[in-house]
């Protein structure tokens, strides 16, 4: 029942979702974009360039609130702003803050497609497009965004004091890899850990020995389709579409995959749900797996290793960089699913136990199976995940944020 001074924003509401179950209906809405959503659906939002100090040009899509708290949503790795957004208003956490009345954002880094594919010289079609992994995320792309932002809101921002805290500090969620880009950018940019004021990590990576579900073999494979596509001039690892195309010919090698490297899902019947959206997964980089191997097989949270000549005059060392994270000092949340076979249990504990004066709770996801992408799009998000992070978001910001390691 709506309140009286609520009930146009509910009667909008209820339009917005009864239109959202209407395309659900029809499967076009997994050929969407995250433009398509927001414009079928005619939801309020605004676009925002913005360009990294190294050229690159980036589009962020805001759901705005004036004056409201910001957040941040950062995908992971092959992923866009769509991740946020595909399971529409009554199930998806972009929707879902918006509705709680926070002001949304939601980045794109370089190489998500189509929003993180233009530069000032480079085209997506030159092999140095894509040399870049997570340590350009976390270098130029995050910075870029984040300063764009918090400018950006400060304009907005009423002079009250309280408002212009608001404008200077955000709220950030990322998923998988944004976690890596998060350690770089408070590591290499330590002012950003001011500008941060909660990190909420799902699925978060880091340290990847002896912490992944799959063996050395799996790796190889990986790494020996990588080398293929590099000798064939192909540095893009799947252009938009392509992964959809090729489990729907090849579903069982699909689903080896999916299982083995993702983990087992909440539904397995549903294992490739997540190959099913046309622009959903896509637009990485050869580079972001040499760099994943180089961490897997180091055993520690390293930079780019482009061997001791290439390094030292990158890093001015024959070693690539070790990121201190030892100095970020942005609170944390971190989530984790018991069948990941990424961001395992170990794995996430593992981060934990590296960052005791950061990490204020660990929680795992009240489900049996729960993999790498349920996060995004298993049908109990909205209870498993979403209202759990939004509930402690808001405990935190009370200053009642209870200290829980599951």
């Amino acid at each position: 029942m709506c309140e009286f001074g609520r009930l146009t924003r509910c009667i909008v509401g209820s339009v917005v979702i009864v239109i959202s179950l209407t395309w659900a209906q029809s499967g076009e809405r997994k050929k969407w974009t995250t433009l398509d959503w927001l414009q079928q659906l005619n939801y309020s939002h605004e676009l925002h360039n913005v360009t990294s100090s190294d050229g690159y040009q980036l589009q962020l899509q805001r759901l705005p609130r004036l004056g409201a708290r910001p957040v941040l949503l950062v995908h992971g790795l092959l992923g866009s702003s769509l991740g946020w957004l595909c399971l529409g208003p009554g199930k998806s956490l972009a929707f879902q803050l918006h509705q709680r009345n926070y002001d949304v954002w939601l980045a794109n880094l370089r190489g998500a497609s189509p929003y993180g594919r233009h530069h000032l010289e480079l085209t997506d079609v030159m092999p140095e497009f894509w040399r870049y992994s997570f340590h350009e995320h976390g270098a130029y792309d995050l910075p870029a965004i984040i300063d764009h932002i918090v400018e950006h809101t400060k304009r907005e921002a009423e002079q009250s004091e309280t408002q212009a805290q608001q404008a200077h500090q955000l709220l950030l969620i990322g998923h998988s890899q944004a976690f890596n880009a998060f350690l770089v950018l408070c590591s290499l940019h330590p002012r950003f850990n001011q500008h941060i004021l909660l990190m909420q990590a799902m699925a978060p990576l880091a340290r990847l020995h002896r912490q992944v579900r799959f063996d050395a073999a799996q790796v190889r494979a990986i790494m020996k389709f990588v080398k293929k596509r590099e000798k064939a001039n192909k540095f893009e690892l799947f252009p938009p579409g392509e992964l959809r195309k090729l489990c729907s010919k090849k579903r069982e090698l699909c689903e080896y995959y999916t299982k083995n490297l993702a983990g087992s899902a909440l539904s397995n019947k549903k294992l490739l749900e997540i190959f099913s959206y046309e622009h959903l997964l896509q637009g990485g980089s050869a580079r972001e797996l040499r760099h994943l191997q180089q961490i897997w097989k180091s055993g520690d949270f390293i930079s780019y290793d482009y061997g001791p000549i290439e390094n030292m005059q990158i890093y001015h060392s024959v070693e690539a960089l070790n990121y201190n994270i030892s100095q970020i000092s942005v609170p944390i949340i971190l989530y984790f699913g018991e069948t990941d076979a990424i961001a395992t249990p170990e794995g996430v504990h593992g981060i934990y136990a590296r960052m005791l004066n950061s990490v204020r709770s660990v929680r795992r996801i009240a489900s049996a199976k729960f993999n790498h992408f349920d996060f995004l799009v298993a049908g109990e998000v909205i209870t498993l995940v979403n209202d759990k992070l939004i509930e402690l978001m808001e405990k935190f910001l009370e200053g009642k944020l209870p200290y829980i390691i599951e």
